[in-house]
């Protein structure tokens, strides 16, 4: 079984994000915010990441530089970013130095299309 961790601060997206993933098959670890996400995606290893950007205690893209500079697994674990925001300069400077695996906007993304891309990241 795949494990996804979810890394989102508002509680109904991350319990909505979860129960989705739950239901095809995943299991899904949480975070609230960026200081507790970085700790469970070291010590868990996740198979995959959904991050959101803006997160209390530390941002996503904060999250996103540690994971990948934290050795061979945060180099090559699938990042799939999650945010409302537009394309604010700092944002698109990590996502170009830390690639993550994929973007979304949370207010055009719908959960099946989510759960497709987490199934290709994934190889599924």
């Amino acid at each position: 079984m795949k494990r996804v961790l979810v890394i989102e601060d508002e509680k109904m997206l991350a319990e909505m994000y979860k129960d989705k993933l739950d239901q095809e098959g995943f299991e899904t670890l949480s975070a609230y915010d960026g200081e507790e996400g970085v700790e469970v995606a070291l010590r868990e290893e996740p198979d995959l990441i959904l991050l959101d950007i803006l997160l209390p205690k530390k941002e996503g893209t904060d999250v996103l530089k540690e994971v990948r500079e934290s050795g061979e697994w945060g180099e090559n674990v699938p990042i799939v970013m999650l945010t409302n925001l537009d394309s604010r300069d700092y944002i698109v400077e990590a996502i170009n130095k830390y690639s993550p695996s994929y973007y979304f906007i949370k207010a055009n993304v719908e959960l099946n299309e989510m759960v497709e891309k987490i199934r290709e990241l994934l190889n599924e």
